[in-house]
């Protein structure tokens, strides 16, 4: 079989396959990465678990530090976690685009590259 049918089989073929396949891996490294499923999740867990005990008895000023401590490391999880999943959204969809125009680009190498050759024969002569 001559060599430049094999090299259009294996272009077309396994070559675009495993390009395929690693733009699936980058999008699914992305989402792994910043762990988004999970961090949507617990949006409004407490950061890093850190949390009061509830106090006992009916002291009004530890009862309000609980509180506190309690909703400020709240509102510091989702402040983190939330900016994580922003920041993670965006790779992903920035690794999606990426990969789509770097697919329609090996596809369409062959015939930009034979244009090229062809256009630069034209200009010789």
């Amino acid at each position: 079989m001559p060599i430049a049918i094999i090299f259009w089989r294996w272009y077309y073929g396994e070559a675009t396959k495993n390009v395929l396949l690693a733009w699936r891996n980058y999008v699914v490294y992305a989402l792994n990465y910043f762990s988004i499923p999970l961090l949507l999740r617990t949006l409004f867990a407490p950061w890093r678990r850190d949390i009061t005990r509830k106090p006992r008895g009916l002291d009004i000023k530890k009862l309000f530090e609980y509180f506190a401590f309690n909703a400020i490391s709240r509102g510091l999880g989702f402040l983190v976690r939330f900016v994580t999943v922003c920041v993670g959204i965006i790779s992903f969809f920035f690794a999606a685009i990426a990969g789509a125009i770097f697919f329609v680009f090996w596809v369409f190498l062959p015939l930009i590259l034979a244009g090229l050759l062809i256009f630069a024969i034209v200009l010789l002569i």
